[in-house]
């Protein structure tokens, strides 16, 4: 009796600690400023994006990473929906977005057809994109697959993927900076590690931005991601990616052809105070993009479009007049 009352106590304390609690959806996500909430099926899912600014000017599509949505944009969305028709979309799994079970649904292809699919759906057939952290991954493939789509890239805090790779195979500092995306090929445990104490990772997160004192933000991220199965959804983008490496799925052989050659203009945004991804993997692009652009910003975190949007947009504003 008292081994089962102790088993039952232990489990109240999990669920407890586990436990992410109901919030009511906060009201900065329907500020007419950032645009009008959408939808548009991709082979079959159901995904949600923001749209602001005017449809007849050129095309601004923003790409949002992990553990983040499209609000992660709104400094941009703000600053370039006057001049720009902008489109923030929430990738399969994420926010409003439908999240189909499987990791298998999360291969590199199906996110590539995503952003093709997005373009498609607003009619137009060359954008400029700009995209942050995992976004920049699916978005490397997509210039290397899509090039005649593409009149510019900015990659905010993402190294070209195979930059990425060779410093996580020759170098330590990126090998040891990677761990979390070994520890989250295992079942259940890295969901539980990111939902403990009410998703308090987020509260994490914005101190590294210097954000955490904005309680309004870690609430809505908090509200983006309210269950188990989101990031269980979320987390699968890591899990298929380490698959398609160790099998070789054939089918997103066709997504990487093209990516040690890609003639894209681009430009890397890059704080150098990543936690996660290090400088030389960043300064390693060039070697893979012909056309590239490098801008460090010292002292800035990974999550550099939400701490230092001064910073980000006048860049993006240049590279972008200049790519039209």
């Amino acid at each position: 009796l008292i081994a089962v009352v102790a088993i039952m106590v232990l489990g109240l304390k999990l669920f407890r600690y586990l436990q992410i609690k109901p919030r009511p959806r906060p009201k900065c996500l329907d500020d007419a400023s950032l645009g009008v909430h959408k939808y548009f099926k991709s082979d079959g899912v159901k995904l949600h994006y923001v749209e602001s600014g005017d449809p007849s000017k050129p095309l601004v599509m923003f790409v949002h990473g992990f553990p983040e949505f499209w609000y992660s944009w709104r400094h941009q969305i703000k600053h370039f929906n006057q001049d720009y028709h902008v489109v923030a979309l929430d990738m399969r799994g994420y926010g409003d977005s439908e999240k189909p079970a499987g990791v298998p649904n999360y291969a590199i292809g199906h996110l590539v057809e995503d952003l093709k699919n997005l373009a498609e759906h607003v009619d137009k057939p060359k954008f400029h994109l700009v995209a942050h952290d995992w976004g920049g991954g699916v978005a490397w493939h997509f210039v290397s697959k899509y090039p005649e789509m593409v009149k510019s890239y900015t990659a905010c805090n993402i190294p070209h993927v195979t930059s990425l790779r060779d410093q996580q195979r020759g170098s330590w500092e990126q090998m040891l900076k990677s761990w979390y995306m070994l520890f989250f090929q295992l079942p259940v445990l890295p969901e539980f590690m990111m939902m403990k104490q009410d998703n308090q990772c987020f509260y994490g997160i914005a101190k590294e931005a210097g954000l955490h004192k904005d309680e309004e933000l870690i609430n809505v991220y908090k509200f983006a991601f309210p269950d188990f199965t989101t990031w269980n959804r979320t987390i699968n983008y890591y899990r298929a990616a380490v698959r398609s490496t160790i099998f070789k799925n054939p089918k997103s052989l066709p997504y990487m052809k093209g990516l040690k050659d890609i003639k894209v203009p681009c430009m890397s945004i890059f704080g150098t105070d990543d936690k996660y991804l290090s400088v030389d993997s960043a300064k390693g692009t060039n070697k893979y993009v012909k056309n590239h652009r490098l801008e460090l910003v010292p002292g800035v975190s990974h999550w550099i479009q939400q701490e230092a949007p001064e910073k980000v947009n006048p860049l993006l504003q240049d590279f972008m007049k200049n790519n039209a």
